[in-house]
């Protein structure tokens, strides 16, 4: 029997080369393909399949997360994504998350990893788990501000320095050629890590971070 999987990425270019990547393999079929959390809740109920490869970085992923996990049966959810801060991993493992790999694998990599999946072993990116261990030994992922920037991911960090700069949403999402919604998406991240409620507050942690405060 084949592993029947479902991929979805609101990135077309990037879809397709993990649907050929995983089509070549004799032991994978996808058996549906989309761009949106609308799309992987209708795949996951109308497809059935054994693993559901979604990008996160889509808002209301979480609950939508939570949803094809409680309701489809056998299926197991593969987190593939560019984000790679340690909140967002561990959200998504205590979401229910089978797997969590970062986008820039190898595709013999992607493919030996979802059969491990498959097969009922946790797969999380080798950088990811060494992180993920120093924190819960309570590392330097603990220390105090000074350590923020360390933490936080490449687009993260850009919208965190827009926000510095005093740059709205709408300004930060053309500086860096994504959407707004999605510019909002970090930020409830970047609120969430640096226990802030609001830009200033934020603002003021980054600069105490910078100032080794």
């Amino acid at each position: 029997m084949k592993i029947r999987i479902v991929v979805v990425d609101p990135y077309p270019i990037f879809r397709q080369g993990v649907v050929v990547t995983l089509q070549r393999s004799e032991d994978m079929e996808v058996v549906g393909e989309g761009a949106t959390a609308e799309d992987a809740q209708r795949l996951a109920s109308a497809r059935r399949p054994d693993i559901l490869i979604l990008d996160i970085s889509m808002p209301e992923w979480r609950k939508v997360a939570r949803e094809i996990i409680n309701n489809t049966i056998g299926c197991k959810l593969v987190v593939l994504t560019g984000l790679d801060d340690v909140l967002t991993v561990s959200m998504a493992l205590a979401t229910g998350a089978h797997g969590y790999i970062l986008k820039g694998v190898r595709g013999a990599e992607l493919v030996a990893a979802l059969r491990n999946i498959h097969s009922g072993q946790p797969y999380v990116t080798l950088e990811l788990a060494s992180r993920l261990l120093v924190e819960s030994r309570g590392g330097p992922l603990h220390s105090p501000a000074a350590n923020l920037r360390s933490t936080l991911s490449h687009r993260q960090l850009q919208v965190l320095n827009g926000v510095t700069k005093g740059l709205t949403n709408k300004e930060i999402a053309a500086q860096l050629g994504i959407k707004v919604s999605t510019v909002k998406f970090y930020l409830t991240q970047l609120f969430r890590i640096m226990n802030v409620t609001n830009r200033l507050s934020a603002i003021q942690v980054a600069q105490d971070s910078e100032n080794g405060d």
